[in-house]
């Protein structure tokens, strides 16, 4: 069976291939991928942040899923933010415990084949004789100089103190001195000592180190439905990965028989489920059974009120108060991971810790500020986390390993994408499609799509017939992925990345 990696970077699959040849599974090279991926693009994650995965293990018939996310800190205090709309993405209160470095960890623990000094090593090689600066990391660090380069994680991602330029060599040797002592001392010396006091000091006591001490990544239970004959699993609340079964379900239940993919209904679909996520999207804690988002009995519902002639207005109940990289591997025993890891916005919050070259995402900014809401800003809770990585099998047998980026929007670029599968289409076809998105998708909005060039017009005609306003795009968009897709056809197993994003990868060894 065939070993395959994919990601957003080339070094970063690369290095998963190379822990396949020497002898690793797919839990090994994920691992170590990702690592990678947070050394030479920062913009996209990195140890700093949080982490999901489904495992599937061969010969079982239902993934493992890991939430590596963390809680806001003790002393975060909401009305400290009272004159806010929202949580800055650069405040203190936005930086939660970050949970990568434990999920790593945990899923060696679990799974892992080789030792974590060979899966460390080709992040902090990288990290000492340098990369290659991408074009997105050129202009995320054009963007974000100013904050910086005046932290000691940051200075040396300015050689010279200039912006570097696309294909400059750059070194993070704090960065690969942090990774070094990881990978000899474990995730202890992350979340204990000096690291765990240092990340405290930046945050202003916000997070305590009690609170990076008393950190632990779970081990919970999936979230799936049968779609098209294919069961979906997805990480449940407080993630919004299951809009994506949701939609593909509700479309299922409007589909009339045809090959071709109706955009209006798959449309309004999404929006028909996501005008409800802000609602029951939260942290449930031990209360899991309570959510309701992919009973079929929910969702035939929201079917109901699609009209396929118009667009709709979905007017719910009363109101109640990205940076990321995926990844996806499979070894050739049919093992496989999807993995999904951020710092959210960009780098995250620019907050940078000491000299240990690292910084902290900003996922906590997926708190409202609303008193009394379930997905409110509170000491040990769990925000509202966009990443959405996906895993499908058909009779208990693995069949695709699919997830993006795209905060907010996953679940639309992933839904089109998975449907054209679902429908047969070949992957290379399905990638390069057009993607839509919409910016706004709550109760009482109406349908503003963005669509990429490449579009047949009668559709967007038709689109725009059935009242929705329908922005072309001038060019594909790098923000509409990277997807990462590896897909079991009749013959052999496929993969394909995504040409949105220049660095992104794929090999099949």
């Amino acid at each position: 069976m065939s070993r395959i990696v994919v990601s957003p970077h080339n070094l970063s699959t690369k290095t998963g291939i190379k822990i396949l040849k020497n002898g690793g599974n797919a839990v090994d090279a994920a691992i170590s991928t990702n690592i990678v991926q947070g050394v030479v693009a920062p913009e996209t994650c990195g140890i700093g942040g949080d982490l999901f995965s489904l495992i599937w293990i061969d010969g079982e018939n239902t993934p493992y899923c890991l939430d590596s996310s963390g809680y806001a800190g003790s002393n975060v205090d909401i009305l400290k933010l009272s004159s806010q709309e929202s949580i800055p993405l650069d405040h203190p209160m936005s930086v939660t415990v970050p949970g990568a470095v434990k999920g790593w960890f945990d899923m060696h623990e679990q799974f892992g084949k080789l030792s974590i000094d060979e899966i460390f090593k080709h992040a902090i090689e990288i990290c000492d004789k340098g990369f290659e600066v991408s074009t997105e990391l050129h202009h995320s660090l054009s963007l974000h100089k100013d904050t910086l380069i005046k932290q000691e994680s940051g200075a040396e991602l300015f050689p010279d103190g200039k912006t570097p330029e696309i294909g400059e060599i750059i070194k993070r040797t704090l960065l690969g001195k942090t990774l070094k002592r990881l990978s000899i001392d474990g995730p202890e010396y992350f979340y204990t000592g000096l690291v765990a006091k240092k990340i405290s000091e930046s945050l202003n006591n916000v997070v305590t180190e009690n609170d990076l001490r008393s950190f632990e990544s779970k081990w919970i239970k999936p979230l799936s439905i049968d779609v098209y004959g294919k069961t979906g699993w997805v990480t449940p609340p407080h993630t919004q990965s299951y809009l994506t079964l949701g939609t593909l379900k509700i479309y299922e239940l409007l589909d009339d028989g045809s090959d071709n993919i109706d955009l209006h209904t798959l449309i309004e679909s999404y929006r028909a489920i996501a005008s409800e996520r802000d609602d029951i999207t939260y942290d449930y804690a031990e209360n899991i059974d309570q959510f309701i988002g992919l009973n079929l009995g929910y969702l035939k519902n929201l079917s109901n009120q699609i009209h396929k002639d118009k667009t709709s207005i979905f007017a719910k109940p009363e109101k109640l108060g990205g940076g990321t990289a995926y990844m996806c591997t499979k070894d050739k025993d049919g093992n496989a991971v999807s993995l999904i890891q951020s710092n959210y916005y960009g780098v995250g919050s620019t907050i940078g810790v000491g000299d240990y070259g690292f910084f902290l995402h900003n996922r906590g900014a997926g708190f409202n500020l609303l008193q009394n809401h379930p997905n409110s800003l509170k000491p040990g809770r769990k925000p509202l986390h966009t990443l959405s990585p996906t895993m499908w099998s058909v009779d208990g047998n693995l069949d695709m390993v699919i997830g993006t980026r795209g905060g907010r929007y996953q679940p639309q670029l992933l839904s089109h994408f998975i449907l054209k599968i679902l429908k047969d289409e070949n992957i290379e076809n399905a990638m390069m499609s057009p993607r839509w998105n919409i910016d706004e998708f709550g109760k009482e909005t109406v349908s503003e799509i963005n669509i990429e060039p490449g579009l047949d017009k009668k559709i967007t005609d038709e689109l725009v017939n059935k009242g929705h306003k329908v922005n072309q795009l001038a060019e594909l968009q790098n923000s509409y992925g990277p997807i990462s897709a590896i897909v079991k056809t009749k013959d052999s197993w496929k993969a394909t990345h995504d040409p949105r994003v220049d660095t992104a990868s794929s090999i099949i060894d």
